[in-house]
């Protein structure tokens, strides 16, 4: 997961009918007794929803960063759920029902990190998918139960708009082992890891099995790229008067650079290994 600029949210979530579907969702739950629930949400469905998070997400996954679009239709997440929340295995309602299509909490999930799936991970196979799962800090004495309180939320999955990733996550690499293309959470100052990055990995299952194999696979294409720039920098430190050899070396940087764009896949990966290639390459 890499942060992204929060994109201009398309016309359709500040039209009448937008606005309309959110009212009666909040005149339902005014009223509500417990039972039953509102469940007529389309807004968030509308064509330029969709159409503004794939320019702004380029075609990956806003979690685990896949690239989604030859393979699978996007699915639009609710980052806080919009009717009811995973709690101790239960669904749990009302959920985030005012938030159902408001822009901020609408991202685009590859299917194995928005749904409950089989998956092979490294404690065991287990289902796993963030699905209704929105885990808080404080436990559910913290949570939200109307509209505003969720600015008081102490949340623990990630958002690319409102957290910055890269302090969150650390990926394996240079082990020349099953471990590369692993992700972890990054450890603060005490050795203790990242509350956001541990809950983000287990909820969206970041290590699943043919994520982390794809992962790795990505990693040795781009490994091999930075080997390029590695023999160019030595090849021009021994003939350093050879123009042709700067050409070289300007080519394969720009061959690296072609990793690390906000479009990229596993971008957040990538930028992490480069920045610690070059430190060994070039010094700090």
């Amino acid at each position: 997961m890499i942060r992204v600029a929060t994109p201009k949210a398309p016309a359709s979530l500040s039209s009448e009918r937008t606005l309309a579907e959110r009212k009666a969702a909040l005149d339902f739950y005014a009223t509500w007794d417990g039972t039953g629930k509102y469940d007529k949400y389309t807004a968030y469905k509308n064509p330029d929803v969709r159409a503004a998070l794939e320019l702004a997400f380029g075609r990956k996954c806003a979690y685990c960063e896949s690239s989604y679009g030859a393979t699978q239709p996007v699915a639009i997440e609710h980052y806080r759920p919009k009717g009811g929340v995973t709690i101790d295995g239960t669904l749990t309602p009302p959920g985030y029902y005012w938030l159902a299509s408001e822009w901020t909490n609408l991202l685009p999930s590859c299917t194995d990190c928005n749904s409950p799936r089989r998956q092979e991970l490294p404690t065991g196979t287990r289902t796993a998918g963030k699905a209704n799962a929105f885990p808080l800090a404080k436990g559910e004495t913290g949570r939200a139960a109307q509209p505003g309180q969720e600015r008081d939320e102490q949340r623990l999955v990630l958002h690319p708009y409102l957290d910055h990733p890269e302090k969150h996550l650390t990926f394996t690499w240079d082990t020349g082992t099953i471990d590369d293309g692993w992700v972890v959470p990054t450890p603060s100052s005490r050795g203790r890891p990242s509350p956001k990055g541990q809950a983000t990995i287990e909820v969206c299952a970041l290590q699943r099995r043919g994520l982390v194999e794809n992962r790795r696979a990505h990693l040795q294409y781009l490994l091999g790229a930075l080997e390029g720039v590695r023999e160019a920098v030595e090849n021009i430190a021994a003939h350093p008067d050879d123009p042709r050899l700067v050409t070289q070396y300007e080519r394969n940087l720009a061959e690296v650079k072609k990793y690390l764009g906000d479009h990229d896949k596993y971008a957040a990966m990538c930028r992490q290994v480069v920045t610690a290639y070059y430190r060994r390459l070039f010094g700090d």
